[in-house]
């Protein structure tokens, strides 16, 4: 192949910038810069923390797909160095300033007239591991993957920004297509086909890791620290995730297609006589005569007002779907759509007064008494033939103008995002799986990379989008159950589609039980994950986010983290005996209330009905356990005034302060014990034998303190 990166001179000159004052001693992030050739270390405190290889910025040629790359600096101002290349006269400016989270890289090609796309790269080891890049299916450890970041085929919501086990992460600054290539890659351009425009490729390494951005410019924060402060430092710049309304983490149940109101409604009996716990009815495409109109179909929908008042009637809020689909343009300036693909016009939302129209029509809807919306689309044009940022940047517009219709109250769900979209959007959702356990895998994988890129509050529809349609089978109870149970952990708990999964019932009633099982699992868990999400924290995310150094925990990658406190090992095939790691530690079998040992993967007879969810031991956690006689919350309450509920294991020391009146506690076990205390003082308790076995102790806030303990004899 003649894309080889050149080998350079070895002379290597240090200059260093931003690294503290006084005495030599280095403080703070800075870089140790390189001369002949140039390149940088980002330091911070003097330790190197990301080594860029030796001449590694480099471009490739847009006229015939050569690479050059950057040689010796020719002068030095400051933070900036003019630098040589070995592409005839053209020279790069490199300017490297110091920030409190780390450095920004600033390269930029003079002149910019045919180059295609700007690379760098940086050292690593075969036994780092890599996170980030935005919502993908592809696993949640980059290592040995080439990843476009271009919002459409390859990923709904890719984002530019990865982070290392190493101690450190990357972020491209621009909406510019890009890519990343991990250690142990074999090449090319990765296995998604990313439009009619030639995507970055990169050659075979196992040595490092490398960016590509498309045109003459290269702008790069480097951050230092753990995968949780990288990707805080990342979310300072581009936004803090957006804390969606708590009515958001009720369950959400729609269709493909219904054929009038009286599906609509049926959806709400069939749950509510199952006494299946719900708070929203999602109206899908197609509602419109056409998409861009925003206008109900008298033919489908003739009383749209009536249907509304008659879902809220009925104790349930309504979600409805919007696109920036344009296909019925009518009212819009006549260059306000984007023909980019003439099979799928859509509104050019650069434009404010489309905008403005847009947001109007939208605004005209919850007059009609719509609570939410669902944003679709915004991922299905290629626009980089256009301009090179407009692909990532259009999901961001168009969020933008629903949310401003919609005002910061209303819940909404969207599919496509970039970066930038984890402040804007109060919600994410997976977007199109099969419904078979091939889908139910990724679906885990999109869980995992999207928490770990600063989408926190996620979902996915249960069951997978698509199944019976001739080229997949038909939904089975089993996948839907498991799936199910990883709605019942997720933020965003949906259930619909194509297929029996929008229409539960008709898979039986092993299929209706599990999915009551899930939901009431949900809203147990709704004061935790709420709490999470309103510290900013990512919900689900892999082992390795919150063990980098554990070589078991990367292994299993179809484990999920819920928060630090729990972990959930979803079953993700016919057998009901599965492999299991917990990292090392006690933690709580909340199916079984038995206490396991971590460090070591073990086998777990797994049936239908559970879940394997584990506790972290000696960790509370906000729980309002649902008991199977006398719960303190209504079906479809996801908390009640005047009511708190936690989870402890046995013997946890309990300090909870700021308690409502009445609180709740349950502590796991696998047997009834003979007595309770809390503080070396009996209490009042009652068995609850199960699905999940243990004990509930109710007392009075506003203080709960003191050791619980299980004595059994």
């Amino acid at each position: 192949m003649r894309r080889l990166i050149p080998l350079l001179g070895v002379i290597f000159v240090t200059a260093v910038v931003g690294c503290g004052s006084g005495g030599g001693k280095a403080t703070g992030y800075g870089a140790k810069v390189g001369t002949k050739p140039f390149s940088f270390g980002f330091q911070q405190n003097g330790k190197t923390l990301a080594d860029e290889a030796k001449g590694s910025i480099w471009f490739e040629l847009a006229s015939n797909g050569d690479w050059r790359n950057l040689t010796n600096v020719i002068s030095h101002t400051g933070d900036s160095w003019l630098v040589g290349t070995n592409d005839g006269s053209r020279t790069a400016t490199v300017t490297i300033t110091r920030r409190t989270t780390g450095i920004h890289v600033h390269v930029a090609l003079h002149p910019t007239t045919n180059v295609q796309q700007v690379y760098d790269s940086f050292g690593a080891s075969s036994s780092d591991h890599f996170l980030g890049a935005g919502e993908r299916t592809s696993g949640p450890d980059l290592a040995g993957q080439v990843v476009q970041v271009k919002v459409g085929s390859c990923a709904y919501a890719p984002v530019p920004y990865f982070a290392s086990s190493a101690g450190w992460g990357l972020r491209v600054t621009s909406e510019n297509v890009a890519a990343f290539a991990f250690p142990g890659t074999t090449g090319g351009p990765g296995t998604c086909d990313t439009g009619t425009e030639a995507p970055c490729t990169f050659g075979a390494d196992t040595s490092r890791v490398s960016v590509c951005v498309k045109g003459a410019t290269l702008d790069e924060d480097l951050y230092g620290g753990t995968f949780a402060q990288t990707l805080a430092d990342y979310e300072a710049d581009t936004g803090k995730p957006d804390v969606p309304p708590a009515d958001e983490l009720a369950l959400i149940k729609w269709r493909d297609e219904v054929s009038g109101p009286g599906q609509v409604l049926d959806d709400i009996t069939r749950l509510q006589q199952a006494k299946i716990p719900m708070g929203w009815v999602l109206l899908d495409n197609p509602w419109e005569d056409c998409n861009g109109a925003l206008t109900f179909s008298p033919y489908r929908i003739p009383n749209p007002a009536a249907l509304i008042r008659e879902v809220h009637a009925r104790g349930v809020k309504f979600m409805l779907w919007v696109s920036p689909k344009a296909t019925c343009s009518d009212g819009y300036p006549a260059n306000g759509i984007l023909r980019t693909d003439p099979n799928d016009p859509v509104l050019d939302l650069r434009d404010p007064q489309v905008v403005k129209i847009f947001e109007r029509r939208i605004r005209a809807l919850l007059a009609l008494g719509v609570d939410g919306v669902k944003g679709d689309r915004g991922d299905e044009v290629d626009f980089e033939p256009l301009d090179p940022s407009l692909t990532n940047d259009y999901p961001l517009l168009f969020e933008r103008a629903v949310m401003n219709a919609l005002g910061p109250t209303r819940a909404a769900i969207f599919r496509a995002g970039t970066a930038g979209s984890q402040a804007v959007v109060p919600g994410l959702w997976a977007g199109d799986q099969e419904g078979s356990y091939a889908g139910l895998q990724n679906a885990i994988y999109s869980a995992e990379s999207a928490g770990s890129s600063g989408f926190t509050t996620w979902g996915s529809d249960i069951g997978g989008y698509t199944s019976g349609d001739g080229t997949i089978a038909q939904e089975t109870p089993d996948v839907f159950i498991r799936w199910a149970q990883l709605g019942a952990i997720s933020p965003v708990m949906e259930v619909g589609g194509i297929g029996l999964n929008a229409t539960p019932w008709l898979l039986g009633t092993a299929a209706m039980n599990g999915l009551r099982a899930a939901a009431v699992l949900h809203y147990e868990l709704f004061p935790y994950l709420y709490g999470l999400l309103q510290q900013g924290q990512p919900v689900l995310r892999p082992l390795g986010f919150d063990y980098p150094d554990d070589p078991a925990a990367w292994k299993a990658d179809l484990e999920l983290m819920v928060g630090p406190n729990l972990l959930a090992a979803p079953v993700t095939s016919l057998s009901t005996t599965t492999s299991i790691y917990l990292p090392a530690g006690a933690w709580i079998d909340l199916a079984t209330g038995a206490t396991v040992k971590g460090g070591a993967a073990f086998d777990r007879v797994t049936p239908l009905t559970e879940l394997p969810l584990y506790a972290k031991a000696g960790t509370v956690i906000p729980f309002d356990l649902r008991t199977a006689k006398g719960s303190w919350w209504g079906v479809n309450e996801l908390s009640h005034p005047g009511r708190a509920g936690s989870l402890a294991s046995n013997g946890t020391q309990l300090d909870l302060t700021g308690q409502p009146g009445q609180v709740q506690l349950f502590v796991p076990a696998s047997a009834r014990p003979k007595s309770v205390t809390l503080g070396g003082k009996a209490v009042a308790w009652t068995w609850a034998a199960g699905p999940d076995p243990g004990v509930v102790i109710r007392l009075h806030g506003p203080v709960v303190r003191g050791q619980v303990e299980l004595a059994s004899s």
